[in-house]
């Protein structure tokens, strides 16, 4: 009964995010995702409250990616002056990111672009905000590991890079890069952004 249960689960997911990412979330209806998933209306109720649940669920890995990102970000092994200048890890966030966008592509699709009217259609000022936050946090421990940088960061620039760094999501997932075209921008980025944290912090 439980390996019925988990195929019909399965079916409304396949289902729901096919027509989410059709119709966004505004414009797809339970009753359709019921039809297509061969689920009578009523049941598929039996196994989500609503059509928000389901989408959230749908949604469910790359937010944990996303918050796994968040919290790995002010680590140990990131709070050193050290990577401004290892191509180690130079190389490992390349495959990061390039792994979050072959892995999520659809997914950030549904976030940013198809999510009004569902609980998470503020998600991308949300994150921003968070990431903002981080960032303010990473650069405090920085100075206080290293008195000697440049600490005097403005907020509304952290914000900046913040909505910048959700901006570049946004063109990858509206973009169809070849993946040497992918691996070659984010790298672009990567050494740009890296550049420029050293430049502003001062880091010699």
């Amino acid at each position: 009964m439980q390996i019925q249960k988990d195929d019909v689960r399965k079916s409304i997911m396949e289902v729901a995010r096919k027509e989410f990412l059709k119709n966004g979330f505004k414009n797809t209806s339970m009753r359709t995702i019921a039809k297509e998933a061969d689920v009578v209306l009523s049941n598929i109720y039996n196994y989500y409250k609503n059509k928000d649940e389901i989408f959230c669920e749908v949604l469910s890995s790359v937010l944990l990616a996303l918050d796994k990102l968040m919290e790995e970000h002010n680590s140990s092994e990131y709070l050193s002056i050290d990577i401004f200048t290892s191509d180690e890890y130079m190389r490992n966030q390349i495959d990061m990111f390039v792994e979050l966008i072959n892995n999520y592509k659809e997914d950030f699709n549904l976030l940013i672009f198809k999510s009004s009217g569902s609980s998470l259609e503020n998600f991308r000022n949300e994150f921003i905000d968070k990431h903002t936050q981080t960032g303010i946090e990473y650069i405090a421990l920085m100075k206080q590991k290293y008195p000697e940088i440049n600490g005097d960061v403005s907020v509304f620039f952290i914000h900046t890079m913040s909505s910048w760094w959700m901006s570049i999501i946004a063109e990858l997932v509206m973009h169809d890069l070849s993946p040497e075209a992918l691996e070659k921008f984010i790298r672009e980025y990567m050494e740009f952004g890296t550049a420029g944290w050293k430049k502003i912090m001062r880091v010699r």
